[in-house]
């Protein structure tokens, strides 16, 4: 590898020396080294979410649906939605808590929702609906779903599996995940900003065309402002 005179660009001088060099490179070497599988599998499941939306669309799969299991359950044991959330996690013996649902549960679409109930149009009119609980359990390889008509003896539970490409976005997004990944991601982002700064550095003191590589930079920033503009205004 070749080096040219002229230092290390926003580093003093008095740091301008041999061991500080080999100490830069150690850096960048073992922080690169402690995250590379996770750069991998952050790289690959960074691009699928890049691609998740229509534009672009790269398609990994629904989730595959396993057969529907009714769970009694004595009337007024559920007194709200949370309830049903604890109720269903501790039934289930599943490792996270209960969200609400992003959008309406599979074959509600057709009512419109207020407040606690529903209304559907049905011959002609409007018919009330009787209230509907619904908690979602998101877990990397899964994700259960609970729905409770309130008054009723049985709560209704669907579990879904995900494929490999869906588990690694939810890698990716933490998703049913434990303090102790989001910790360790953690570390790998950490890598990932130390490895920007001592990369940086080393470059500065690698033989090369300036220009080009300052040519390479802004030339990202600006496609970066020239693709997010139009969306933003």
């Amino acid at each position: 590898m070749m080096f040219n005179q002229s230092g290390l660009f926003f580093v003093p001088k008095r740091w301008q020396s041999a061991s500080f060099l080999r100490w830069l490179k150690r850096i960048h070497a073992w922080t690169g080294f402690w995250g590379a599988l996770f750069f991998l599998l952050l790289g690959t499941s960074g691009f699928l979410l890049n691609h998740r939306t229509d534009t672009m669309k790269i398609d990994t799969g629904e989730p595959i649906e396993l057969p529907v299991v009714e769970l009694p359950v004595a009337p007024g044991t559920l007194r709200d939605a949370d309830a049903l959330g604890i109720w269903a996690r501790n039934t289930l013996d599943l490792p996270v808590k209960g969200q609400p649902p992003r959008g309406q549960p599979p074959g509600a679409g057709r009512g419109k929702e207020r407040g606690g109930g529903r209304e559907a149009r049905f011959m002609g009119k409007d018919v009330a609906q009787p209230e509907k609980w619904v908690r979602t359990f998101s877990m990397p390889s899964a994700r259960v779903t609970v729905e409770y008509v309130v008054g009723s003896s049985h709560v209704t539970a669907k579990r879904e599996e995900i494929n490999f490409l869906g588990v690694i976005k939810n890698l990716h997004k933490g998703t049913g995940l434990s303090v102790a990944w989001i910790l360790l991601i953690d570390t790998i982002a950490g890598a990932l900003v130390t490895m920007a700064l001592t990369g940086f550095l080393l470059w500065s003191r690698m033989h090369g065309t300036r220009l080009l590589a300052g040519g390479l930079v802004f030339g990202s920033l600006i496609w970066a402002l020239l693709a997010t503009v139009p969306v933003m205004a």
